[in-house]
């Protein structure tokens, strides 16, 4: 007859090691580093919320819980030692328009695709060489490359688009790669799902990130200051300032 695991303590969580470190220390590390703010109830909170850049979302289904897995498990409980449990099954196809032009034709593909994707400019992005980017979040492999062929044939029969448009299937976060190796080398513990179930019960969510200003207005300013003159498509064929006057050398 199998025997029911016994669920771990408070205690006995905390005290997980990941990456060398348990996760009570590492929390501990974070509330006195201020990185998390620790309320009178016991809840956690991740402080300085940066600014966040302005995407445009196409939302299905139920939230991916990033600013739990990302910001709270993975780079403050496990010290950026592990990759969270929750986040073993996502994969991402990544779609690389070269132009704002192709940026808007992509994202409104995106929005009639059965799938929760963003777009905007990923040139803030450290893991990223890209200028322009789109992400649809899949689950499982065999997931993505259902997503991957559906977009693929309508970028190709786009006249926007086409076929040179890049198309990738990555996992996770580039982040966690960054930190850990290559992804399909991840192995997770089962006693992570259990850690991050206590730590869900800990997690205050904090306020949405200020963001750097609406999306298309983003979009068209960057577009400009890069050389990108697709982005006249926008603004009716008016520039959005003026050329500076040249003299003759």
């Amino acid at each position: 007859m199998t025997q029911t695991p016994v669920a771990r303590t408070e205690e006995e969580l905390l005290a997980v090691e990941i990456g060398g470190a348990a996760v009570g220390e590492n929390l501990r590390r974070a509330i006195e580093a201020g990185e998390l703010i620790e309320h009178a109830d016991g809840t956690l909170e991740v402080a300085h919320v940066e600014s966040a850049q302005p995407w445009m979302y196409v939302h299905y289904g139920p939230s991916l819980g990033c600013d739990f897995l990302m910001r709270f498990a993975f780079r403050r409980a496990y010290a950026e030692g592990a990759v969270p449990s929750g986040c073993q099954a996502c994969y991402k196809v990544k779609v690389v328009p070269r132009t704002l032009r192709e940026l808007i034709a992509a994202w409104q593909i995106g929005k009639r695709t059965p799938c929760q994707s963003k777009w905007g400019v990923d040139l803030n992005n450290p893991h990223s060489q890209n200028v322009y980017a789109g992400y649809f979040y899949a689950t499982g492999l065999d997931g993505a490359r259902a997503i991957y062929r559906l977009v693929r044939e309508a970028i190709d029969a786009d006249p926007r688009l086409g076929p040179e448009i890049t198309m990738t299937i990555k996992r996770g976060c580039s982040e966690y790669e960054a930190a850990l190796g290559p992804s399909d080398q991840y192995t997770f513990s089962p006693e992570l799902a259990e850690v991050e179930a206590y730590l869900r019960t800990r997690f205050r969510k904090s306020a949405p990130a200020k963001t750097t200003g609406a999306p298309m207005a983003y979009w068209i300013d960057m577009a400009f200051r890069m050389g990108d003159d697709t982005y006249l498509d926008c603004t009716g064929g008016k520039r959005l300032r003026p050329k500076t006057l040249t003299y003759e050398p």
